[in-house]
């Protein structure tokens, strides 16, 4: 079914229709109330400076759909080589629209702005596949989901809480270089850092030897990834399992899920899954080609890992 011909599609342009979209973000898209403003968990992608990436439908000036297009660079980790592609997220329509085509039309929106901004792909998170792929996304990528359970014996490798508001760029960008060297991977400056840092709900650690950091992760982000590990960075994996074990000795809870790239070298992946309680793989996201280069681009991201920060 096609959508009215009504129905606009821009970022929002007041404060007003900026509280409409989060009202209507925190009904689609969460369960219950929160301890902070919807906006807060995307601080790149729904703040006014982040304007542009944020797309509104209006059937006049109602607003009844939204999705999140974020711009963002595929860098090659030893080629000169990026690839321009959109991640997309805060995917949502008002109930009393759904089933009349109106998501259709705002992912058709969500294609032509890509292809403007000579995108190669667009990406998403959704468990909804069979819906996805009417609109031409497939599952691309691979990730590892390893449950850590909590070792009979105490462990303290003097990894610490630590306030995110304390961390230095030189700080940020050594554990950028502590993540697992991958083929493909998103860029992301030491600002863009330090803003996902402020998603309520994220604790992070960190591990230092003298004033260097030697290992860190992250668990939560907002509502989502409650007691999953979705950023990390360590210089051995017994380094990382042993910080993970001093987490959950002072923590009170029995396991945390570590989320691991698919294509983690096998000298990493092996410790990890023996020292795991259980482990599975699973689809990474969902993506779309755009343009000539998307072919490109879907190869790519398939030997590629986009980070939990970076998900929207």
């Amino acid at each position: 079914m096609s959508a009215p011909s009504n129905i606009s599609f821009r970022n929002p342009a007041s404060s007003l229709e900026r509280d409409s979209r989060d009202l209507l973000l925190m009904k689609s898209l969460r369960e219950g109330t929160l301890d902070w403003s919807y906006d807060a968990e995307y601080p790149l992608v729904l703040s006014t400076e982040g304007n542009s990436t944020s797309w509104c439908a209006f059937m006049g000036n109602q607003l009844i759909g939204h999705a999140s297009l974020w711009p963002r660079t595929l860098k090659h980790s030893s080629e000169q080589k990026s690839i321009p592609i959109g991640l997309v997220g805060n995917v949502a329509t008002d109930e009393n629209f759904r089933g009349q085509g109106h998501m259709r039309s705002l992912i058709a929106q969500l294609e032509n702005l890509a292809y403007t901004q000579s995108l190669c792909a667009l990406v998403l998170w959704s468990d909804l596949l069979e819906f996805y792929q009417n609109f031409g996304f497939s599952s691309i990528g691979r990730e590892w989901r390893l449950t850590i359970s909590r070792s009979e014996r105490p462990y303290d490798t003097g990894l610490r809480r630590v306030d995110p508001s304390s961390l230095t760029d030189t700080d940020l960008s050594s554990m950028m270089t502590l993540r697992p060297r991958l083929e493909w991977g998103v860029e992301r400056s030491p600002r863009e850092f330090k803003a996902l840092l402020t998603i309520p709900n994220s604790l992070v650690f960190v591990r230092r030897r003298g004033a260097k950091i030697v290992s860190w992760m992250i668990i939560g982000k907002g509502a989502d990834l409650q007691a999953v590990i979705h950023e990390w960075g360590a210089l051995s994996p017994d380094e990382l399992i042993a910080d993970i074990q001093t987490i959950l000795s002072g923590y009170l809870t029995e396991s945390l899920t570590l989320l691991a790239p698919g294509q983690l070298h096998h000298h990493w992946l092996e410790p990890l899954k023996q020292r795991s309680s259980q482990h599975s793989e699973h689809a990474m996201a969902l993506a779309a080609p755009i343009g000539p280069k998307g072919e490109q681009a879907i190869k790519a991201l398939a030997r590629s890992f986009i980070w939990g920060l970076d998900s929207i």
